[in-house]
């Protein structure tokens, strides 16, 4: 490696000149590597202990509400939801403690886990369908549209967020399949969520460049 003491750079390259100010290169003495970052050390007993401590809660919690309902039952089985609701937390702890997935992944988790949900709710307190014909359709279509801004804001990177924004676009065609099985009977909700969906695939698939169709085949394994 050597360094151009005009610049104050170091450049990886065979050439003796320094290609942004053509100044002589010195050799650096490769033994010597400074540290730009410190050494961060993780306490992994405590988060470990905090860890089973919050799964220990969450059992506890959850073995207490099916307690309660049973012992109080009236035809209305709440403790599902209260379950429900500790599983969706502990995929939001998951999330955010993992910093460095990527922002369209997590995106993908959350519309998964809240449509879930949603779903385990409306069975839970009597099914009327408002969890299928509109929550469901419309959080497909939020996820679209922000992993779409997300892609526009960090074009330079767009590649990274393809694949699970592809995903995204897939499920808003479910909607559309429940629809033709009768479980969904609002037309609305399911179109938009269908032609959202459709113009996310096409743009995608019309505007990809070299990268991103060497980050699907490299994701997919084709």
């Amino acid at each position: 490696m050597k360094s151009c003491k005009s610049c104050k750079v170091k450049i990886e390259s065979n050439n003796n000149i320094c290609p942004l100010c053509k100044t002589v290169l010195t050799d650096l003495d490769e033994t010597i590597i400074d540290d730009i970052y410190p050494t961060i050390k993780t306490n992994i007993h405590k988060y470990n202990l905090i860890t089973r401590l919050f799964l220990f809660l969450s059992i506890l919690g959850a073995l207490v509400t099916v307690i309660i309902n049973y012992a109080t039952y009236n035809g209305l089985l709440w403790s599902v939801i209260s379950i429900a609701f500790i599983l969706y937390s502990w995929s939001i702890i998951s999330n955010a403690i993992k910093n460095n997935i990527n922002i369209a992944y997590k995106i993908l988790v959350q519309t998964i886990c809240i449509s879930l949900l949603t779903i385990i709710i409306d069975n839970t307190i009597g099914y009327t369908g408002w969890a299928v014909n509109y929550v469901v359709p419309e959080l497909i279509i939020t996820a679209n549209i922000t992993v779409l801004i997300l892609t526009i804001i960090n074009r330079m990177n767009w590649y990274n967020y393809v694949l699970y924004q592809l995903a995204i676009a897939i499920l808003g065609f479910i909607p559309i399949i429940l629809f033709f099985c009768g479980i969904i009977h609002e037309p609305w909700s399911t179109t938009i969520s269908v032609i959202v969906s459709f113009m996310v695939l096409c743009g995608t698939m019309i505007f990809s460049d070299k990268n991103v169709k060497s980050e699907l085949k490299r994701r997919l394994h084709f």
